[in-house]
C-alpha cells in the first residue's frame, strides 16, 4: 500500500475535527439542526485553513442517510464516497480548468436532474474566482433560484475577484488563519498518535513557518520526519526548514545595542549564506523583538514558545534593554518590512536599515526632557541603555566657540566706535571691561550680583550703552529666544539701581517672555556692569512694561503655576514662541 501523507491521512471527516473555525463550524452545525439550509455557499480565505474539507463534510452531512444531520457517520457508504471524491450526486470541480462557459452550461444540465443516492445534488466549485464573467453571468440565474435538491458550495482565496451578484446570492464564510497555538496543539496530536518523539519548540518553529494554514504544517512535519527519524531535534529542525538559528538574533539584537559595527557586517553575511528572501529575516528579526518585549513583561515569558533555556536568555537580553528602544526598533522593521519584497534588492535594503538602527540612540521621557533632567549613562558610552531612576545630569545648551564671540564682539564695539578723540581713552577703557577675558570684566564677573552697597560711581548709561551689544550677545547664546527678543532693543535710562530698556517689539507676548525670564538677563547685565541692578521694559511708544507690572501679574494669575513652569520649559527647551 502506498504511503499516505499526513495532510491526507489526518484530514477532518467530521465538524469537530475542524481547528480553529469555530464560528464556522457551529454556524453549520446550528443551520442543519434548525433546518436552514442555504442554497448557495461561500468559503473564502487564505490557502490550507479548511475550505475545501469543510464543504465536503457538508456536502456529507446534507446527505446523511436519515437526512440532514451535523452528528453524521462518517463512515457510511455515502461519506466515504464524497470524502474520496467518487458521489455521483457530489460534483467537486476545479473553477481553474473549467471555467468557461460551456462547463457552465453543463453543470446548469446536470443540476436539473433530482439525485441518484443522495438526499441532494451538490455542486463544489474550487478556486471560483478563476471563471470568466460570461460564466459567471450564465450562473447567476440558476444560484438564486436552484431546483430543491440543487446546492452549491463555492471555494476562494480570492474574493475581490469574485462578482458582487455572486456573492450576494451566498452566504459568505470567511476563514482565518489558524493561530500557532491551535496548530501546535494539533501536530502534537498527530505526531502522538504516529509515535514521533518531538521537542515542544520545534513544534511551534513549524507552526510559525506554517504561517496560519494547517495544510502546510502538516507537509513540513511529513519534511522533518522524513529528514530526522522518529526522533527530531530542534537543531535539525532548524537545517531541515532553512531556518535561521535563533543565536543570530541575539547577536543581531546586541550588535544593535553595543553599536557593534562589525558584528552587524558578519551577521548580515550570515543571513545571506542561509539562502533565505530578506523578507523572512525581516520576519524572523520582528518575531525575536516581540519575544524580547514579551520577556520583558511579568510572567510573559511563559508565552513563549520555547524551551527554558531560550526563555532564560531573553529575559536576560530583554533586561537590558529599554521597552521603548525595542519598540522603536520593532517599528522601524515593520516600516520596511511593507515595502521589502518589491524592492529591487531586498537584501540591500535590510543592510541599510541594519545600519540605521545601529545609529539608534536611547530613548528619554518627555518628563526627563520638561525637567532637564537626563539618565546616568553607563560606561559604554555608545550602547542602549536599559531604563533607570537614577536622575543627575542636567540637560545644557553649548555656547558658540569663543572666536565667534570675539568676532561678534569686535563687530558691535566697531559699530559703537566714537567720531571724536577726545573721550577715546575712556571709551576704549569701558569697552574692554565689557570684552571677556579683559581684567577688569574678570574682576567684575567676581562680584556677587544684587550686592547693594557696590560703588557705582563711575557707572553711567553711558556705561551701560557702550557694554550693551555684548550683553546682547551673552544674553543670545544664553537664552537665544530672549536674545532675538531683545535685538533691536537698547537702554535709555538707568537711575542707580533699575535700567529702563526699550524694546521695538509691539508684541505683548514678546515682552512677557522677557518679563519672565527677566533675572537671567539681570543677572548677564550685572556681570557685565560689575553690580546688581534691575530692569524696566518700555514699548517703543513709551508704554511702561515694567517687571512687576500690575496688569501682567494679574494676566499671569489665570494659569496654574505648575502649567506656567511646563508651558516656560517648553518654550526654553524647544527655543520656541507661542502664537496664540
Amino acid at each position: 500500500m502506498s504511503y499516505k501523507i499526513l495532510s491526507l491521512k489526518w484530514r477532518p471527516q467530521i465538524f469537530k475535527d475542524i481547528v480553529g473555525q469555530d464560528h464556522i463550524t457551529q454556524t453549520l452545525v446550528n443551520a442543519l439542526k434548525q433546518n436552514r439550509i442555504a442554497q448557495g455557499y461561500l468559503f473564502t480565505g487564505p490557502r490550507g485553513v479548511g475550505k475545501t474539507t469543510t464543504a465536503r463534510i457538508l456536502s456529507m452531512a446534507l446527505n446523511s442517510p436519515d437526512g440532514p444531520a451535523a452528528d453524521f457517520d462518517p463512515d457510511t457508504e455515502i461519506a466515504r464516497e464524497i470524502a474520496d471524491g467518487r458521489a455521483l450526486d457530489v460534483l467537486e470541480i476545479d473553477g481553474a480548468s473549467n471555467r468557461g462557459i460551456d462547463e457552465i452550461r453543463r453543470l446548469r444540465e446536470q443540476i436539473k436532474f433530482a439525485p441518484m443516492n443522495c438526499s441532494y445534488k451538490v455542486i463544489i466549485i474550487d478556486e471560483v474566482h478563476m471563471l470568466t464573467t460570461p460564466a459567471f453571468n450564465a450562473l447567476l440565474r440558476t444560484l438564486e433560484e436552484p431546483p430543491p435538491h440543487g446546492k452549491f458550495i463555492f471555494c476562494t482565496t480570492d474574493v475581490h475577484k469574485v462578482p458582487a451578484t455572486i456573492i450576494s446570492r451566498c452566504q459568505r464564510f470567511d476563514f482565518n488563519r489558524i493561530s500557532l497555538q491551535v496548530i501546535s496543539d494539533r501536530l502534537k496530536s498527530v505526531v502522538k498518535d504516529e509515535n514521533i518523539i518531538i521537542e515542544k519548540e520545534s513544534l511551534a518553529s513549524i507552526s510559525r513557518k506554517a504561517d496560519g494554514s494547517m495544510r502546510d504544517a502538516l507537509s513540513l512535519l511529513d519534511q522533518v520526519i522524513s529528514f530526522c527519524g522518529s526522533s527530531v531535534l530542534h537543531e535539525d529542525v532548524v537545517i531541515a526548514l532553512g531556518l535561521i538559528p535563533q543565536d543570530l538574533y541575539f547577536d543581531f539584537t546586541r550588535s544593535i545595542r553595543e553599536k557593534n559595527n562589525e558584528l552587524m557586517i558578519t551577521l548580515l553575511s550570515k543571513f545571506t549564506s542561509f539562502g533565505i528572501s530578506a523578507a523572512e529575516v525581516l520576519n524572523g528579526i520582528g518575531e525575536h523583538i516581540r519575544n524580547l518585549l514579551y520577556a520583558g513583561v511579568k510572567n510573559g515569558q511563559e508565552l513563549l514558545e520555547m524551551n527554558q533555556e531560550y526563555r532564560k536568555l531573553y529575559v536576560q537580553e530583554s533586561a537590558e534593554w529599554d521597552k521603548r528602544d525595542l519598540i522603536r526598533v520593532g517599528q522601524a522593521l515593520g516600516d520596511v518590512s511593507v515595502y521589502i519584497r518589491q524592492a529591487a534588492d531586498p537584501y540591500l535594503l535590510l543592510e541599510m536599515t541594519a545600519f540605521k538602527l545601529l545609529e539608534l540612540d536611547r530613548s528619554i521621557s518627555i518628563d526627563q526632557l520638561l525637567s532637564g533632567d537626563m539618565p546616568v549613562p553607563s560606561s559604554t558610552k555608545n550602547t542602549i541603555l536599559p531604563p533607570t531612576n537614577t536622575v543627575d545630569k542636567k540637560l545644557t545648551y553649548s555656547k558658540p566657540a569663543d572666536a565667534f564671540d570675539q568676532h561678534m564682539i569686535d563687530k558691535d564695539i566697531k559699530s559703537t566706535k566714537p567720531d571724536t578723540k577726545a573721550g577715546k581713552s575712556d571709551e576704549q577703557k569701558s569697552r574692554n571691561e565689557s570684552i571677556p577675558g579683559k581684567t577688569s570684566d574678570l574682576k567684575s564677573e567676581k562680584k556677587k550680583i544684587g550686592h547693594e552697597n557696590d560703588d557705582d560711581s563711575n557707572i553711567s548709561l553711558h556705561d551701560i550703552e557702550t557694554a550693551w551689544p555684548n550683553i546682547l550677545v551673552d544674553i543670545l547664546t544664553k537664552r537665544p529666544s530672549i536674545g532675538t527678543i531683545l535685538e533691536n532693543s537698547k537702554p535709555i535710562d538707568y537711575d542707580g539701581q533699575i535700567v529702563t530698556i526699550q524694546e521695538s517689539s509691539q508684541s505683548e507676548f514678546n515682552l512677557k517672555m522677557v518679563e519672565t525670564h527677566a533675572k537671567i538677563v539681570e543677572e548677564i547685565i550685572s556681570v557685565k556692569i560689575g553690580r546688581g541692578l534691575r530692569i524696566r521694559l518700555i514699548k517703543g511708544k513709551g508704554e511702561a512694561q515694567g517687571k512687576n507690572d500690575t496688569k501682567g501679574k494679574k494676566s499671569e494669575k489665570k494659569l496654574n503655576t505648575d502649567d506656567k513652569k511646563t508651558l516656560n520649559r517648553i518654550v526654553e527647551l524647544f527655543d520656541g514662541e507661542i502664537l496664540r
